[in-house]
């Protein structure tokens, strides 16, 4: 926002007052408080449930530490309320951009002023910058998670198989980038088998690419080399089932079926999440196999360094560092 802008906030408290709207509780140290709505700039990250994503605190760290007026927060709404509460933001002065969460990252696209290339190719949003009065949409989910995997691992996806278990707002451009790393092939395991084959087309002029529906999970990653979760199969509600097994809302049930899966994956493929949480049931069931495993902690601070820097051009080194420690 400009420095000689009134920050205004008006909009932004009739989509709480309205319902459009809720504040979201995690995490605690990014809380918004609505009474101060009106005194700062505001990054805000739209999300469809309540989750403790990073996001927010590494933004906040780094206002922190520039001595910037400026907070980040997650707030819960709706994805099918995105074109009301898009236009509430982009009305008001106080909203500086922000990005879109969990269950926003693949509806926000039409209701921007313009994507850059990378949204653009992928039809994907995580990044929201406002320039010169118009809100203009990016992506660096999927740069972010190949550059956190392979600073953990490198060379790890060059003619090796790649499994992507899920199709949701994140699966397509973390597809996207892997495929710019010469894997053998990538497949998409998907319950909804279309959504999947979507994702495989989009990315088949780069790399083999193929599709199949959960019952394919054991066959698919007994054979990985690389294995990401992009579902929500660990995240809260679900944060007692696995991703090597369809969900059936049965906990025993699928748990035996997820145990029989891990075992059949090979002992040198690695098991990435994107989860922020540490412990979810399919990186705990791949560190039992004796599997390499790769925390969702990677993609997060990867992913939020270029996001930052479009959101606010600074270009300071002392980003990743910052950054890094808000995550512990």
């Amino acid at each position: 926002m400009p420095e000689n802008q009134d920050v205004s906030g008006g909009h932004i408290r009739d989509l709480f007052k309205s319902g459009l709207l809720q504040v979201a509780r995690q995490p605690k140290d990014s809380f918004l408080d609505v009474n101060t709505i009106g005194s700062k700039s505001l990054y805000l990250f739209p999300i469809d449930h309540d989750y403790p994503g990073g996001s927010a605190a590494m933004h906040n760290a780094v206002f922190h530490q520039f001595g910037m007026n400026k907070q980040a927060a997650f707030v819960i709404g709706d994805p099918a309320d995105c074109e009301a509460i898009f236009a509430k933001l982009k009305a008001d002065p106080a909203y500086d951009g922000g990005g879109a969460g969990s269950g926003f990252k693949d509806k926000v696209a039409p209701f921007l002023d313009r994507l850059d290339q990378s949204a653009k190719s992928i039809g994907s949003v995580n990044v929201i910058s406002r320039e010169d009065g118009e809100l203009v949409g990016y992506n660096t989910d999927g740069i972010g998670f190949v550059l956190g995997l392979l600073h953990e691992y490198p060379d790890c996806i060059a003619g090796r198989k790649v499994v992507i278990l899920g199709a949701g707002g994140t699966a397509l451009p973390i597809a996207y980038e892997m495929a710019q790393k010469s894997p053998s092939e990538i497949v998409i395991v998907n319950r909804t088998v279309s959504k999947a084959e979507k994702i495989a087309e989009l990315i088949s002029p780069f790399v083999k690419a193929r599709a199949v529906g959960e019952n394919d999970i054991g066959n698919e990653i007994g054979t990985a080399g690389v294995i990401v979760n992009t579902s929500n199969k660990g995240a809260q509600p679900n944060e007692k089932f696995s991703a090597f097994a369809p969900m059936t809302g049965d906990v025993d049930g699928d748990m035996v079926v997820s145990k029989a899966n891990a075992a059949k994956i090979p002992k040198d493929t690695i098991v990435a999440d994107i989860l922020l949480e540490p412990e979810t049931i399919t990186m705990n069931l791949a560190i039992e196999n004796g599997n390499r495993v790769h925390s969702g902690r990677f993609m997060n601070l990867f992913q939020a360094i270029p996001a930052f820097k479009i959101m606010t051009k600074l270009t300071d080194e002392n980003l990743q560092s910052i950054m890094s420690e808000a995550l512990k």
